[in-house]
């Protein structure tokens, strides 16, 4: 069949438009190792009357991570109340924030509950959805609540925070995500005690997390 001279640009539309859909998925799906030029270190160590003592991470830890921009804090009051609070953030690598579960369980840990739950922030009165976990080891048993940061909104979804990352990509906009952890030890089988604790600091600290993880 002959083709009219009509019919080029139209190919030419296809092609483009083909070429253009595989270097973005390509870029998408690239490991990308560029430094961060926001250093979340500067994240506060003193929340109302919450005092951080930080954790240490092994470079090992951060080689795995794909970031120096993490750390784990044991924030406490005078109430004796205390929460670990662990941040992992990239301004670049989507890979730097995944699920925990996988390393609950490869760390020999048992999930013995996981269910979504959320809390109001203190300042603006967001609601925030987010995963909670009750996890044993040796033992012991902790509640961690867990949830990610994409630009500036708040999701409990792993998926939802990768397409969002993609399309924020896609449209040239700012990509920055984060995985925000906080959890609390299971004292005398206290369940919602120690969930309580891990809401009403998380109230407290979402400001900042906007803040310090732009």
């Amino acid at each position: 069949m002959k083709r009219h001279k009509t019919d080029i640009p139209f190919y030419l539309i296809i092609a483009m438009s083909l070429i253009a859909g595989i270097i973005s998925w390509r870029i998408y799906f690239k490991v990308y190792r560029q430094d961060d030029t926001v250093n979340i270190h500067y994240f506060p160590k003193q929340i109302e009357d919450w005092t951080a003592e930080e954790i240490p991470i092994s470079d090992d830890d951060k080689a795995m991570l794909e970031t120096d921009n993490v750390f784990i804090r044991r924030y406490a009051n005078a109430r004796d109340e205390e929460v670990f609070l662990f941040v992992v953030y990239s301004q670049n690598n989507r890979k730097v924030s995944h699920p925990p579960e996988i390393c609950y369980t490869g760390g020999g840990a048992a999930i013995l509950n996981n269910v979504h739950d959320s809390f109001v922030s203190a300042a603006g009165g967001e609601e925030i959805q987010v995963n909670r976990l009750r996890v044993e080891r040796g033992g012991a048993e902790q509640i961690f609540v867990y949830w990610f940061k994409v630009g500036d909104s708040f999701t409990s979804n792993y998926w939802v925070q990768q397409g969002q990352i993609a399309l924020r990509s896609f449209l040239g906009r700012p990509a920055s995500s984060a995985l925000i952890r906080i959890s609390s030890t299971v004292k005398n089988g206290k369940e919602t005690e120690a969930t309580e604790v891990i809401k009403k600091f998380g109230r407290l600290i979402v400001s900042h997390l906007l803040k310090y993880l732009p």
